[in-house]
């Protein structure tokens, strides 16, 4: 069974090969395919859009997040269906 911890590791992983758009503590954006995912939350991008808070964007073949930095992940809603988060619905 599934530490209730590992879960946020877990569902990134799942979204490897899709996009997914992160916001960091200091407000900015970025949009990208999810190329790995490290347990200290550290996240690898390709074709990165970067966007400033001014709204200004930049892109990037690859970026590495730091994990202490992300706000918030979001992930595609094809995801709601990954076996991880069906077995915990059903706990």
């Amino acid at each position: 069974m599934i530490k209730f911890s590992e879960i946020p590791i877990k569902l990134l992983q799942e979204a490897k090969p899709f996009i997914v758009t992160i916001e960091t503590k200091n407000g900015e954006k970025y949009r990208g395919k999810l190329k790995n995912v490290e347990e200290n939350m550290n996240i690898l991008l390709n074709n990165v859009i970067w966007q400033e808070q001014n709204g200004k964007t930049k892109k990037f073949q690859s970026i590495l997040l730091r994990g202490n930095s992300v706000k918030i992940i979001i992930l595609p809603e094809i995801l709601k269906e990954v076996p991880i988060l069906n077995s915990i619905s059903k706990n």
